[in-house]
Order: structure tokens, then sequence, then C-alpha cells
């Protein structure tokens, strides 16, 4: 039972860094510990590219459901950007996902499913804090649960539904990509691969790599990006901690970026019913 229980977030360690780098880890014990989860996410990021430099600061809260049959999240990213040396302010795009294990695929050691994340245009494209459109993103998982080693993946799909919320795509192209907080192309397939160890108690540490790559031909010619992340996350019994360093092999969507994300999960037993002598 233990091992069927898969957060939402990242979350991920829902690792697809918001299914479209977004969602980062939930810390180590979230992706298999029940109950409700309130926290907030902090990013902060440098970049580069054609048109502009600078650097963005986001703050996130997170609310998340763990249950033994399926796990659902939200975030609402709010951001401080810099372009050239001008500071912008404004709501990043709405995140929400769920996942659900398959109790067929689950043995002892291993669990599968599939999910859901999706981003919806809250964001504005014009001052590149949003798509501009929504983003559906379907993906498998699996986690193999060995104790003090858990090895995590997943693949999936992105594509834009482009005109959604009236505002085009802005997702740019070659070596321009957009948005600034969350690059992503047009429609791309995505894959992550997560290592857990367990260094003490109360301590994991985390080693994994995103890619994703163009699909289509509706990016011309599409950017790859591939991402590293090494991290660790701390749980003192409801209080979860966790820190993300994030550097970028292919893609460039950012020189480098550092996420901190602090919660608390609460615990939801029901109620067990006094049985009357």
């Amino acid at each position: 039972m233990r091992r069927a229980l898969i957060a939402a977030a990242c979350l991920l360690a829902w690792v697809r860094p918001a299914s479209a780098q977004q969602c980062h880890s939930m810390s180590t014990s979230s992706w298999r510990t029940p109950g409700v989860f309130v926290g907030v996410r902090f990013d902060a990021a440098g970049y580069r590219n054609f048109s502009y430099e600078g650097d963005y600061q986001g703050l996130a809260p997170v609310l998340s459901y763990n249950h033994r049959r399926f796990s659902v999240m939200a975030m609402q990213p709010v951001y401080r950007l810099t372009r050239n040396g001008l500071a912008t302010y404004g709501l990043g795009d709405l995140l929400l996902a769920f996942r659900v294990p398959i109790q067929r695929w689950t043995r002892e050691h291993f669990t599968a499913g599939f999910g859901m994340a999706t981003t919806l245009p809250t964001g504005d494209a014009s001052r590149d804090l949003g798509m501009g459109h929504v983003m559906p993103m379907p993906e498998f998982w699996w986690a193999n649960d060995f104790g003090r080693v858990v090895l995590l993946g997943n693949v999936g799909f992105a594509r834009a539904l482009a005109g959604s919320g009236g505002g085009g795509h802005h997702h740019g192209g070659g070596n321009n990509p957009h948005p600034i907080v969350n690059p992503m192309n047009m429609s791309e397939a995505e894959g992550a691969l997560t290592a857990l160890v367990q260094m003490h108690r109360l301590v994991w540490l985390k080693m994994g790599a995103y890619a994703a790559m163009p699909l289509g031909t509706v990016d011309t010619p599409g950017i790859t990006r591939v991402i590293l992340t090494q991290g660790m996350s701390l749980t003192v019994r409801g209080l979860e901690l966790g820190l993300d360093i994030q550097v970028p092999l292919a893609g460039a969507p950012f020189l480098a970026r550092g996420v901190l994300q602090v919660g608390y999960r609460f615990d939801v037993k029901p109620r067990r019913r006094r049985v009357r002598p």
C-alpha cells in the first residue's frame, strides 16, 4: 500500500520540472505519504537569449492531496522578471495536475500509472510570464522502491492548444525560447529519470535528468532541452523542506536555477467510530 502512494507533484519527486519544468520535487517523502500538503515554492534563475538578458524570482503557493488511489496538485506562481534591466511583476500560468496508480501493475517494489498536468493561461504572455494558451501534458510514470534507494521515471507528451485563452502562442523558436519563466516547444516529447538515496532517517538526496524535444512541424526549428538536477530533502514529522539546483546541458532555458520548497503535510485519516458496549 505504501508503494502505491504517488504524489501529485512534483511536482515533482514528480520530476518533470513542472511538467514543463514548473513542478519540481515536493520533497522526497511527498510522493509516498498520504495527506494534504500545503506549502510554498521559491524559484531563482538567471537567463540569456537573443533578445533579453536578466533574471527572475518566483513565489508559488502549492496545494496537493495524496490518496492511495490518486494524487492531485495545484500551483500558482507569481514572478519578478528582469529583462535587460527592466523589472516586471505578475502572475505566471496556473498548473493543475493529477496522477493515478494502476493497481494491476503494482508489485512489491514497483508502481506505475498515468497522469495529466495542464497549465492555464493566467500569466501575461506579452511580458514573458505565460504561454497565452492551455498546455495539456499527459504522461506515463513509474517508481521502483527499494527502501533506501528509489528510482522514479516518466515519459510524456505536451501540445499547445493554440488560440485558447485568446492569446495565440508565445513559444518563440530557434535560440530564443519563450516564455522566459517556463520555455517550451509548441509540441514536444518529455522524459525524466531520478534517483533518490536515503542518507539519514530524515534526509534524502536526489539526482535526476529531464529532457524535452520538439515533435511534428509546429515547431520550426524547435528547441531540445536537457536539464540536470541535484538536490536534497528534509522531513521532520509533517514539515517538509526540499532544495534543488538545476543546470542545463542543452536548450539554454536558463543559466542556472535554484528551487526551494517548504510545506507541511496534514494527516487526513478517517476517524474511527466508537463502538458502544
